[in-house]
C-alpha cells in the first residue's frame, strides 16, 4: 500500500476516535461538493493481485467529515473533511485527493402560531439549506494542485399540505395508503456557484437535481426499511460565469439502482449498480461513461 494510501487510514482513524466528543459528528459519504453528494453513500470496490506484476484495482468515491454541529445559538456547524476520488478501472483513470473545511447552516423562515395551548410560538415555515467547501486539491496522476470553493443552497417548504412536492427529501406519496404502499418518490436539489484555481482561474455556476423512486416501500416498512429497494437519477450542470477552463464541464450523468439497509436514521450500507455519463472537474473525472457494481456506505457517528 502506498504511503498517502496509509495517511488516509490512519487520519480515518484518528478521526473516528475524537467522534464521540459532545456536539462533534463523524460522516463518512461519497462527496462534499454540495448537500446533495454529502448524502449520498460513498462507494467502494478494490482488489488486490497475490501477483506483484499487476497493480492493485481500485475505485473509491467518498469522504470522511469531522465537523462541530449546532455551534452556539445558531444553527450552523464547521468541520474539516478529506476526500478521495479514484478510479483506475475506467477508460480515463482518476485519481484525486482533498482535504479542506466545510460551513453548513440553515436559514429558517418562520411564521408565528397559535399551540394547544393557546401560546403564541415561532413555527418553522421554509429553509433554506446552505453548504460551502474551501479544499485544497490535488490530481496525483496529472500532478497538479489547486484551490476548489463550492458554495450552493436548496429550498425546502415545510408544513405545507398544498404545495407538498416542495417538500425536500420527503416522500411525496403517502406508503400507508393506496400507490404508496407499492411506490413512492422523494427528490432534492442544488443550485450554486463554485471557483476554480490553481491552473485554472475561473467561477462556476452549478445546478443539481435528484429523483429517487422507492419501490415497495409500503411492504419494506413492515421492518422497518422502507427505503430498501431505491432507484435514483442525478443530473449536474455546470457552466462558465467569469474565467474559462480547459476542464471537461459536460453535464454529468447518474443512474443507480440497489438495495439499501437503514443501520439507524442517519447510516446505511448497500450494493448498487451504476450508471455514469459525463465529467465531474471538482473530482478531476473527464469525460466518459462507464457502469459500476459496487458496496455503498453512508455512516454518521454523533
Amino acid at each position: 500500500m502506498k504511503n498517502y494510501d496509509a495517511i488516509l487510514l490512519l487520519f480515518y482513524f484518528c478521526t473516528s476516535l475524537s467522534a464521540y466528543s459532545q456536539n462533534i459528528s463523524i460522516t463518512i459519504g461519497e462527496s462534499t461538493t454540495n448537500k446533495l453528494t454529502k448524502n449520498k453513500s460513498a462507494q467502494v470496490l478494490a482488489t488486490f493481485p497475490k501477483n506483484d506484476t499487476l497493480d492493485n484495482s481500485w475505485l473509491v468515491n467518498g469522504y470522511l467529515e469531522l465537523k462541530l454541529d449546532s455551534i452556539g445559538t445558531s444553527n450552523y456547524s464547521i468541520g474539516i473533511l478529506n476526500e478521495i476520488h479514484k478510479n483506475t478501472l475506467i477508460s480515463k483513470e482518476q485519481d484525486n485527493r482533498q482535504f479542506g473545511v466545510s460551513l453548513e447552516k440553515d436559514f429558517l423562515i418562520k411564521k408565528k402560531t397559535i399551540n394547544y395551548d393557546g401560546k403564541t410560538e415561532q413555527a418553522t415555515k421554509a429553509r433554506f439549506i446552505t453548504n460551502a467547501t474551501f479544499k485544497h486539491s490535488y490530481n496525483v496522476l496529472k500532478k497538479e494542485k489547486s484551490f476548489i470553493a463550492n458554495l450552493g443552497t436548496s429550498f425546502s417548504l415545510e408544513r405545507s399540505k398544498n404545495l407538498r412536492f416542495l417538500q425536500t427529501n420527503t416522500r411525496l406519496i403517502n406508503i400507508n395508503k393506496g400507490f404508496g404502499k407499492i411506490l413512492t418518490v422523494t427528490h432534492n436539489h442544488n443550485f450554486g456557484i463554485s471557483y476554480l484555481g490553481g491552473y485554472d482561474n475561473v467561477l462556476l455556476g452549478d445546478a443539481s437535481f435528484s429523483i429517487k423512486l422507492l419501490p415497495l416501500s409500503g411492504l419494506m416498512n413492515q421492518i422497518k426499511q422502507p427505503d430498501f429497494f431505491q432507484v435514483q437519477y442525478h443530473i449536474n450542470v455546470r457552466t462558465e460565469i467569469l474565467g474559462n477552463t480547459e476542464k471537461d464541464l459536460n453535464t454529468l450523468h447518474t443512474l443507480s439502482a440497489g438495495i439499501q439497509y437503514k443501520i439507524d436514521k442517519k447510516s446505511s450500507v448497500g450494493i448498487s449498480y451504476g450508471f455514469q455519463k459525463g465529467a465531474n472537474p471538482y473530482t478531476a473525472l473527464e469525460d466518459q461513461e462507464f457502469e459500476t457494481i459496487s458496496a455503498r456506505l453512508r455512516l454518521v457517528l454523533e
